[in-house]
């Protein structure tokens, strides 16, 4: 029996080709949609990633608090106040922060009684003087340390930099007597806050008080 071989040949015309073209297309377009979306995730990984770091990294750490009395008069001579008039507070930043800039704190301040929330005014200042000046709401800084580049007369602290958050607790209805609780937080725009509580001496025997 003869086998009868069938010589098999592919049909290919101007449909057939419209259809490869048309694969290609849509595997290009598919290809270039997928390198824009895992851009676009790798931009949000990077974002996510540098905000994670900020937030752990950018803070405070205080050096120092002290606090001032004055007489009833705003003088700097006995018979003080019986309780302390302004706070006064050194910070500078945790290791690896990078710079902050002070018009965007807010020191959240309590005595247990009253809690009050401070922004940042540039007219508010304190040399350690009988200054009255600093009302409700607001705090001010004073420059201790500004090294290179200097900042803080942009009032943006950078690293090794120094400087003392001062505000008048006696406007901001505080009444810091002997042995009163004193909470002090300090929030910056990004970061972690730095918190610090106290309580004031038993006994005050001098106008300026250590605090800590």
């Amino acid at each position: 029996m003869k086998r009868v071989m069938k010589r098999e040949q592919g049909e290919f015309g101007i449909g057939s080709l419209i259809i490869f073209i048309a694969m290609i297309i849509v595997s290009a377009v598919t290809a270039v949609v997928l390198i824009q979306i895992s851009y676009q995730l790798q931009q949000q990984a990077e974002d996510t990633g540098n905000v994670a770091i900020q937030d752990v990294s950018t803070g405070f750490k205080i050096i120092s608090m002290g606090g001032y009395r004055y007489n009833d008069e705003w003088g700097t001579t006995p018979p003080y106040h019986d309780q302390i008039d302004w706070i006064d507070i050194k910070v500078s930043l945790i290791p690896g922060s990078p710079p902050v800039n002070l018009e965007d704190v807010i020191l959240e301040v309590s005595d247990g009684q009253n809690s009050v929330d401070l922004v940042f005014n540039s007219s508010v200042s304190f040399d350690g003087g009988a200054n009255p000046q600093g009302g409700a709401g607001v705090f001010g800084i004073r420059v201790i340390r500004d090294l290179s580049p200097k900042t803080l007369s942009n009032y943006v602290i950078s690293a090794g930099d120094i400087v003392a958050l001062s505000f008048n607790a006696t406007a901001n209805g505080l009444a810091l007597l002997p042995q009163t609780y004193l909470s002090i937080k300090i929030i910056p725009k990004h970061g972690v806050s730095t918190f610090q509580q106290i309580t004031t001496p038993s006994v005050y025997v001098s106008r300026y008080v250590e605090l800590m």
